[in-house]
């Protein structure tokens, strides 16, 4: 008796450690939304060291004068950074306002058709189990009793809509904004301290790589990639996107020279 005792009560401690574990998964997984703006960080760091990164070895393989470089390179980095930020800024705002509307839709069907609502809850767990059809009723009437449920079903299982992951959209052009900046001013900065074109390049190139190579293995915190593998899928791209408008630009005005504009 007493071991039956005793197993009981170990049995009570485990389920007690297993209700525990996964309230703190739930909540662990609800604060995912709300955490760092892994996305718009990636995002914007990424195109803006790239893509002022392939500027300026575009306008570097063109020969220009380091003064002009500079200025190409604060030039692009500003507008980038102002045009992302407005981008991500409108559409978030955008995506806000859509899933307002479908709300609004949502409502005014289970106010005008709720029969037909009722049966497409019916449809969406059909699809996710095995239930019976006593099962079906009782789930459908316990989330149909509640019309703030209710709604809040038919968002995320018919439409894949969740609210609780939308942020303010200035936020998050603000974020992209900065983060734009942050990554493109990496590749101007040696074009301030060194003397030539070429060797500025090649330091911003290395100083550019690195910088994509630490946001690659920062990012894997969030994720379960290799944090080689993402480090070295950033510096990849980079790669090929400095090089290209280097070669072009190199082509690109030996041609206009010894062409009809030289």
């Amino acid at each position: 008796m007493l071991h039956i005792v005793i197993i009981s009560e170990i049995i009570k401690v485990d389920h007690k450690k297993i209700v525990e574990r996964a309230r703190k998964d739930i909540e662990e997984g609800e604060r995912w939304h709300k955490r760092t703006n892994v996305r718009e960080i990636v995002f914007g760091f990424n195109d803006g060291s790239i893509s002022i990164l392939a500027l300026i070895a575009g306008v570097t393989g063109g020969s220009f004068l380091q003064g002009h470089i500079i200025a190409v390179g604060i030039s692009g980095v500003v507008a980038g950074a102002i045009s992302m930020g407005i981008g991500a800024y409108i559409s978030s705002k955008s995506e806000i306002e859509h899933h307002r509307s479908e709300i609004g839709r949502e409502k005014l069907e289970i106010e005008q058709v709720p029969e037909i609502e009722k049966e497409e809850i019916r449809i969406l767990y059909e699809k996710k189990a095995s239930f019976t059809d006593k099962e079906l009723d009782v789930i459908v009437n316990r989330i149909t009793g509640d019309k703030e449920v209710w709604l809040d079903i038919m968002m995320k299982e018919e439409l894949g809509l969740v609210e609780e992951r939308f942020e303010p959209p200035i936020k998050i052009g603000l974020i992209m904004l900065i983060a734009f900046l942050a990554g493109g001013l990496i590749p101007v900065l040696p074009f301030f301290f060194l003397p030539t074109p070429l060797n500025s390049l090649i330091i911003s190139a290395i100083l550019t790589y690195s910088a994509l190579f630490i946001i690659g293995y920062w990012k894997t915190s969030f994720t379960d990639r290799n944090w080689i593998v993402s480090g070295l899928e950033m510096v990849g791209i980079g790669i090929v996107a400095a090089v290209v408008p280097y070669i072009i630009g190199e082509i690109l005005v030996s041609w206009i020279l010894s062409g009809p504009f030289g």
